[in-house]
C-alpha cells in the first residue's frame, strides 16, 4: 500500500501543479505557491512526531481508505467544475456568478495531504540529514517548482485546452486508483460457503418479472389504441 499512496501523492502534486497554472491571476498563483511553502514549514512540528509505519498502518485500514475515497471524489467533482469554469471565456462587460468565480480560483484540495505524506516519507528516506534541512529543502523546492510552473508551464505545454485535458486524465486516474485500493482491500475478501439454491424462489421471481413486463406491455398497447380512436 505504501507504493500506492506514494503514487497517489505524486499524481496529486502534478495535478495541482497544472491547476495552479490555470489560476486566473499571476499574483494569485505566486501567492498560492508561497502558501504551499509555508504549509510545509508549519507542518514540520507535526511530521516529526509521527512514525512512518504508524501512518502506513493507519492509512491501510479499510475505514481510512473509504475516507480517502470520499475526499478524492469531492476533489474530482470540484476539479471537473474548475475545468468547466476555466473553459469559459469572459466577454466584455460579462460577470461570472459568485460560485463560478470561487471555483475558478480554487486549487486542488489534495495538494495539502499529498505534501504532508511526501514530507513524512522524505524525513524517513534521508536518515543522515537533519529534519529541519529536509523541511527547508522541500519547502523551497515546492515554491520554486510551483512558481516556475505558474509562470512558464502554460507556454511550454501549449495552451489552456491541453492543460485541462491533462488535469481531467489525472483526476480520472486518481479516482480509479483510490476506488480500486478500497474495493480490493484484503478485508473485502468474500469467503463463499456452499448453500443449496432456492430454485423455487428464483422461478417465482422470474415469473413476477415476466408478469409485470406483460402488464406494462398491455397497458401501453391499450393506451395506444385509445389514442388512435380519439
Amino acid at each position: 500500500m505504501d507504493n500506492i499512496f506514494l503514487l497517489l501523492a505524486f499524481f496529486a502534486v502534478v495535478k495541482s501543479l497544472f491547476m495552479t497554472t490555470l489560476l486566473p491571476d499571476r499574483r494569485y498563483r505566486i501567492a498560492f505557491s508561497l502558501l504551499l511553502g509555508v504549509f510545509v514549514m508549519l507542518s514540520h512540528s507535526y511530521v516529526v512526531e509521527l512514525n512512518k509505519l504508524q501512518v502506513q498502518r493507519m492509512l491501510s485500514e479499510r475505514s481510512a481508505l473509504f475516507d480517502i475515497s470520499l475526499v478524492v471524489m469531492v476533489d474530482s467533482l470540484l476539479t471537473v467544475y474548475f475545468c468547466l469554469a476555466r473553459l469559459r471565456n469572459r466577454e466584455p462587460e460579462q460577470r461570472f456568478a459568485w460560485y463560478t468565480t470561487l471555483v475558478r480560483h480554487m486549487p486542488s484540495l489534495l495538494i495539502f495531504p499529498a505534501l504532508f505524506y511526501l514530507h513524512i516519507n522524505l524525513l524517513f528516506s534521508l536518515p543522515g540529514v537533519a529534519f529541519t534541512t529536509v523541511t527547508w529543502g522541500l519547502a523551497a523546492g515546492v515554491v520554486v517548482v510551483f512558481v516556475a510552473a505558474s509562470l512558464f508551464a502554460r507556454n511550454l505545454i501549449g495552451g489552456k485546452d491541453l492543460l485541462i485535458e491533462l488535469i481531467m486524465l489525472l483526476t480520472l486516474l486518481l479516482f480509479l486508483l483510490t476506488v480500486c485500493s478500497a474495493v480490493f482491500h484484503p478485508s473485502n475478501t468474500v469467503i463463499s460457503h456452499s448453500a443449496p439454491v432456492d430454485w423455487l424462489g428464483c422461478l417465482g421471481t422470474l415469473g413476477l418479472l415476466l408478469g409485470l413486463t406483460l402488464v406494462g406491455w398491455l397497458i401501453t398497447a391499450v393506451r395506444r389504441r385509445l389514442q388512435k380512436k380519439s
